[in-house]
């Protein structure tokens, strides 16, 4: 295998079916210069005209899907030589996509997770050597290999076999077993037991079909059996799929056990299954490995020197360790106690001793599909909301995908905040600082509304939308108001810790709406659908987030959702509109702090602002204008140099000067 290059980076192609999965990999790329495209479809064929040696990246969530189907047919048709990776959601299209394509990958992933599969299809040419007496078999088989872009080396019997495997030492050996000099259970069992050749892959092909053969054959060392006569395709099958299974890395396992052979033997088998292992054997040790060998999986004696499996368990959720990390306890199958005490104590499983290489791997191999679907699940929901992951799911499990799009009515609360005057921030800043600054914004942000039990549905550039759903007493409402005030509390702190922000403040706008909304399957059913909301509640939503520019306010509620949190929250009916395109008014209020508040300002602001706004809307415009002028010096104070007092104090001296006729109270707001 070739020494990554470590100031070298494949050329990728991009074209990703998923837009918040592009997207993500779009601004990775940006933001660490790899050398990549994100194309069209329809570009792919030019592009790859003009970059040969490219490696096409490809994610679709159907096998039948467009982007899957057009893969097929660059590389089968037009690109016999192209490399491509396909990724997927989808862990079920694996088969398929490993064998129409160079390499599979779980999607979502990371940049770097694609890079070193790029790197590994460019890297040298896979060797394969064939042992096998009869020429009419190399006849067959050799060219058509050589022309998939293998190094085929050659042998004519076991011995001559056995020297070249030590020698090349190939990623693949084909042995056949009737041989002159050394038969193939001989050679193999050599290879097998040679320092550079115990790893590596042996396909067995033989007219031998009895099962007494392939027993003997698996116990020489080989790892797969395919009968002669040899169809080629099936073996090429077998190769691509070896292959790709070498290419993927496996979990990390940390053994921990005081019986050192006890712990060999299982780190010894874990290996040869192709998992990276060491072994420690006691929790001090244990410590000093983790800071270095990052786990996937504990595998821990009830018996270790000086500790309890408890000491194992703790081990799990400090600080140093990733958070998902879980053990299995190894306990003798007489001690019922420990089990259950090592199973109370957070154990996923236990393996009983004396250990069996079945019983190894049947308990290893379940835990870590366990742990990698909650981590696959995890990783999804970065991408995508939590009711577009649950409808997904409901749709893999049910095989929905066939069925008319997903159409019905909920209530929910809708949430919309905007990065203020943020164009101008990204003209005064380098794109890293205002990458840097918009993910410490989002970070924040995102960890608020979760605690909140809110679900965050898509960023948007500097924006971001989420939403709960509102249905019957949740309390929701309450968390979606009390969300906004926290949001309030971040921003300044990033403001006062940041080295930036302390002399270039970030603002933003939050508008927060509930009704009716549809929740829908929108989209190309053949290409790409997304869960959404839909409905005049989502647009009003947005309407007030775009509103507070005009009232110089950071955020905007609506009635709706103000109406049962009154007494819970200090706040003020800032005004009565009519939003583009509607005809009903909409009341609108800012949060301003909770109930508990002992401010006393604040509540001085809110009665003199609230005595304006009664004799505004009565049309008594020059009492409302002398309570504002009261109002506004409060705003000042509390740092609005523009404020909504002032707004009015300017809306009463232009009603005054010209009466309006049919006053209602109402202010229509032009702007979309």
């Amino acid at each position: 295998m070739n020494i990554r290059q470590e100031n070298s980076s494949p050329n990728l192609i991009f074209c990703i079916e998923n837009k918040d999965f592009r997207d993500y990999l779009s601004a990775v790329s940006m933001a660490t210069k790899k050398n990549a495209q994100f194309l069209r479809v329809e570009n792919i064929p030019r592009v790859i005209s003009e970059n040969p040696d490219a490696t096409l990246v490809l994610q679709s969530d159907k096998n039948e899907g467009k982007f899957f189907d057009i893969g097929k047919k660059l590389k089968g048709i037009f690109f016999k030589d192209l490399k491509i990776i396909f990724l997927s959601f989808d862990y079920l299209i694996k088969a398929d996509a490993i064998k129409s394509f160079s390499s599979f990958l779980q999607a979502p992933c990371t940049m770097d997770a694609i890079l070193l599969e790029a790197e590994k299809l460019n890297e040298s040419q896979r060797t394969i050597l064939l042992i096998d007496d009869s020429k009419l078999v190399h006849k067959n088989l050799v060219e058509p290999l050589r022309s998939k872009g293998f190094i085929v080396e050659q042998a004519y019997n076991g011995r001559e076999g056995v020297d070249l495997a030590i020698s090349k030492t190939p990623d693949l050996i084909i042995c056949d077993i009737e041989m002159p000099v050394m038969n193939g259970f001989e050679a193999c069992s050599t290879i097998r037991g040679h320092e550079t050749t115990k790893d590596t892959h042996i396909i067995m092909s033989s007219t031998l079909k009895s099962a007494d053969d392939q027993k003997k054959g698996f116990a020489a060392g080989v790892d797969e059996y395919i009968p002669k006569p040899v169809i080629f395709e099936d073996l090429l099958d077998k190769i691509k799929r070896t292959f790709a299974l070498q290419s993927t890395l496996r979990e990390k396992i940390l053994i921990i056990d005081s019986n050192g052979s006890q712990a060999d033997k299982v780190a010894n088998f874990l290996s040869k299954q192709g998992f990276p292992t060491r072994i420690a054997y006691d929790i001090g040790q244990a410590k000093r490995l983790l800071r270095k060998f990052s786990s996937d999986l504990i595998i821990a004696s009830t018996n270790i020197k000086s500790a309890s499996i408890i000491d194992v368990a703790d081990l799990c959720v400090e600080s140093f360790v990733t958070s998902d990390l879980s053990f299995i306890a190894l306990v003798d199958q007489e001690n019922e106690a420990d089990r259950r005490m090592a199973l109370n104590a957070g154990a996923k499983d236990s393996i009983s001793t004396p250990l069996t290489a079945e019983a190894i791997a049947a308990v290893v191999e379940r835990t870590l599909a366990e742990i990698r679907s909650t981590r696959e699940r995890n990783q999804f929901q970065r991408y995508v909301s939590k009711a577009s992951f649950q409808s997904a799911l409901e749709k893999s499990v049910l095989s929905e995908l066939s069925l008319p799009p997903r159409a019905e009515s909920r209530n929910a609360i809708i949430f919309f905040l905007d990065i203020a005057q943020f164009t101008g921030r990204c003209e005064r800043y380098t794109p890293k600082e205002i990458v840097s600054q918009i993910n410490n914004l989002f970070e924040r942000i995102t960890e608020i509304i979760i605690k909140n039990d809110g679900d965050i549905d898509k960023f948007m550039g500097d924006a971001c939308m989420s939403f709960w759903f509102d249905e019957g007493e949740n309390g929701n409402d309450l968390k979606c108001i009390q969300t906004i005030l926290e949001i309030q509390s971040a921003i300044t702190e990033l403001n006062r810790f940041d080295e930036i922000m302390k002399s270039d403040p970030l603002k933003v706008r939050m508008g927060l709406n509930s009704g009716n909304v549809i929740l829908c399957d929108l989209g190309a059913s053949k290409a790409r659908v997304d869960l959404s909301m839909i409905g005049d509640a989502v647009n009003i939503a947005a309407r007030l987030e775009t509103a507070c520019s005009h009232y110089f306010v950071d955020n905007l509620i609506s009635g709706s959702v103000a109406k049962n949190n009154r007494k819970k929250f200090k706040m003020r009916l800032i005004d009565r509109i009519r939003v583009y395109g509607k005809v009903e008014s909409v009341d609108v209020y800012e949060v301003i702090n909770h109930a508990k508040s002992d401010i006393k300002e604040e509540d001085k602001l809110i009665n003199l602002f609230e005595k304006g706004f009664e004799a505004y809307t009565q049309a008594d415009f020059k009492l409302g204008k002398e309570f504002f002028d009261k109002a506004a010096k409060f705003e000042v104070e509390r740092g609005y140099e523009m404020n909504p007092s002032k707004i009015y104090t300017e809306r009463c001296k232009m009603l005054l000067s010209s009466p309006p006729k049919n006053w209602d109270g109402v202010w229509k707001l032009e702007s979309k």
